[in-house]
């Protein structure tokens, strides 16, 4: 990381081979862009891009806890 990096930069002081992450809230005046160089090709740099992506629910668990409760509601008008 560069000494360039260290300082805490708006969007408007971003260099196009900056990371665009957020740091902070962007309602308080501390709130700024990491500025680390990026990965080649991606808007944040190597420590941020894993902490990009948010996991994806299992299409199956969904449809076992679906499958669940209509097996749940099958047995429950039977036993009334």
């Amino acid at each position: 990381m560069s000494n360039k990096a260290s300082k805490h930069k708006t969007l408007l002081e971003l260099e196009a081979n900056e990371c665009r992450w957020l740091v902070g809230d962007p309602r308080k005046a501390d709130f700024h862009f990491a500025a680390h160089n990026k990965s080649f090709g991606r808007p944040y740099c190597i420590q941020h891009w894993p902490l990009s992506f948010v996991p994806g629910k299992s299409r199956h668990s969904a449809s076992v806890q679906q499958a669940a409760a209509a097996a749940r509601q099958l047995a429950n008008k039977k036993a009334a």
